[in-house]
């Protein structure tokens, strides 16, 4: 259920600040939609050299745009207001980390597609049930891009690898959570493809903002988990003659 609640209080928020999102919005995708569009015309000719080629290149807005939507959803969960500077603020405050998270990010996919296609083209059984690995593969990469840029604001720890380790026992540590959030995305992802109206307005500043929420509500049950823990590791109180009296 927690799928869902976390998807109502980013709509929400959604409803609460639209203008500021439906800003941001514009700005993202003005920044990505051109690279974007060369890297589907690139997916569409099949070929993982010029796929990569692409993917480099987009990364080159693509990560300090989202360090700046990132921004701009922080500001929105903690009930701040912002303005189009936040999300400029945020580019810059976030280029070089953003460069480094979602190049490393980049990189990896490229070696997934790249295992994928190779193994697709080869026949044998062996094969066939590696494909399904690097399919797994591709699943959990997809998945890590919900916690990375949110935990790239989040964390006082900036180094990649922490980042990365985090996102990770996120995917991992709950994947009910993080599969169905990421089906949700998927949808409408996909339902922005085939209603533009939506994309332009305010889908990737959603989607987001819906990111976001979803790490804060893994890392307020991570906090509340190990204060439980704490708790119960508390030393018990000692009654008269030294005799340990339990907790009521």
């Amino acid at each position: 259920m927690n799928i869902f609640r976390t998807f109502w209080r980013a709509v929400r928020e959604l409803f609460d600040e639209m203008f500021i999102l439906f800003i941001t919005n514009l700005l993202w995708g003005l920044i990505n939609l051109p690279l974007i569009f060369c890297v589907v015309l690139v997916v569409l000719s099949a070929s993982p050299v010029m796929l990569v080629v692409a993917l480099v290149v987009a990364l080159i807005p693509f990560g300090p745009s989202n360090a700046g939507l990132f921004t701009i959803a922080q500001r929105v969960t903690e009930g701040r207001t912002s303005s189009w500077r936040d999300f400029i603020a945020g580019m810059r405050s976030y280029a070089r980390l953003s460069w480094k998270i979602y190049g490393l990010w980049v990189v990896g996919l490229g070696l997934i597609l790249f295992n994928l296609q190779f193994y697709n083209m080869n026949g044998s059984q062996i094969a066939a049930l590696l494909s399904v690995l690097f399919l797994y593969l591709l699943l959990v990469w997809c998945a890590l891009l919900i916690y990375l840029g949110p935990l790239m604001l989040l964390q006082e720890d900036k180094r990649v690898r922490t980042i990365a380790r985090n996102a990770a026992l996120m995917v991992f540590g709950r994947p009910v959570f993080t599969l169905g959030t990421l089906v949700l995305m998927i949808i409408i992802a996909v339902t922005s493809i085939w209603i533009p109206i939506l994309a332009f307005a305010i889908s990737f500043a959603f989607l987001g903002l819906w990111g976001f929420r979803a790490t804060l509500t893994l890392v307020s049950e991570a906090e509340a988990r190990q204060e439980r823990l704490a708790a119960g590791n508390a030393p018990a109180a000692k009654g008269r003659g030294g005799q340990v009296r339990p907790r009521e």
